[in-house]
């Protein structure tokens, strides 16, 4: 666990800030060089690219202040806007960001449809540089893995040893580790650029274009519906139907509804006329 980096005398480096930045950092280099093959300035998508990053940012903090608000307090009021110590909730970001790209690409004039293509399986990639950052603080943990040889314990300044002590009686007083638990920021990790890779596959074969919108949040939704039934840091739980979900678990299942109708919708008005392959290098 690094969730410091570096300190140079006022200068910290947080290894999940540090993250957020390699992984924008790194999608745009891609998302810019696939425009190009489709004739979209790549400037526009760095501009956008950009603005997504804040809006997304502040709208993801936004989310997990109320899904949070123990996390929080007025004491402390520069914790409410210090990304760096983490604190996000990916689905926050989804509305907000979408409605800005979908204003910003009407108002250049560039199809929605090719843009998805060229931003949406790289998207991903970002996350799991997030992911990254994640495991390096030690949020985000998993549940309790004691007899798996892969379980992860973390120190004590963790949120995992901080959670084992309040919910286990028996936890050692003289313990320096937490319990073995899943490790769950590598799961995601291994999923989302699992992600990419069939994001890239569809494109290629691209059924319609723009296919990779609607592919991205439904396969988002199953890899972190999958991973939050591994997780053992509190989100929030809602019953439905007598089932118990967390809150997460059910925002991917509505990612999930909507990737369905959204591929209906974007599959019957497709351009039957356009290149049924994504261009390639060359």
């Amino acid at each position: 666990m690094y969730p410091t980096i570096l300190e140079l005398g006022p200068i910290t480096i947080h290894s999940y800030g540090l993250m957020i930045a390699l992984g924008f950092i790194t999608i745009l280099y891609f998302m810019q060089r696939d425009a190009k093959r489709v004739d979209v300035d790549p400037q526009a998508i760095a501009d956008m690219a950009f603005w997504s990053l804040l809006i997304g940012v502040a709208s993801s903090r936004f989310f997990h202040v109320i899904m949070y608000p123990e996390h929080y307090t007025w004491g402390d009021p520069f914790g409410w806007i210090d990304v760096r110590r983490g604190g996000l909730v990916f689905q926050g970001a989804v509305p907000t960001v979408v409605l800005y790209v979908a204003w910003s690409l009407r108002r250049r004039k560039l199809s929605f449809r090719t843009v998805a293509d060229v931003v949406m399986p790289y998207v991903s990639v970002a996350q799991a540089f997030g992911r990254v950052g994640c495991f390096l603080k030690g949020c985000c943990h998993g549940s309790r893995a004691d007899e798996l040889f892969w379980g992860v314990r973390f120190p004590q300044e963790s949120p995992a040893f901080a959670t084992h002590q309040r919910h286990y009686p028996n936890f050692p007083a003289d313990a320096t580790l937490s319990y073995p638990v899943h490790p769950t920021q590598l799961y995601s990790i291994a999923l989302l650029l699992g992600m990419c890779g069939l994001l890239l596959l569809l494109r290629s074969k691209r059924p319609f274009e723009g296919a990779t919108f609607p592919a991205y949040f439904a396969l988002y939704g199953i890899c972190r519906f999958i991973v939050e039934i591994f997780r053992g840091d509190g989100n929030p739980t809602s019953t439905w139907l007598g089932i118990d979900f967390t809150t997460q678990q059910l925002f991917c299942l509505g990612m999930i509804v909507f990737a369905i109708v959204a591929w209906i919708i974007m599959k019957a008005t497709r351009d039957k006329n356009a290149d049924p392959t994504f261009p390639t290098p060359g």
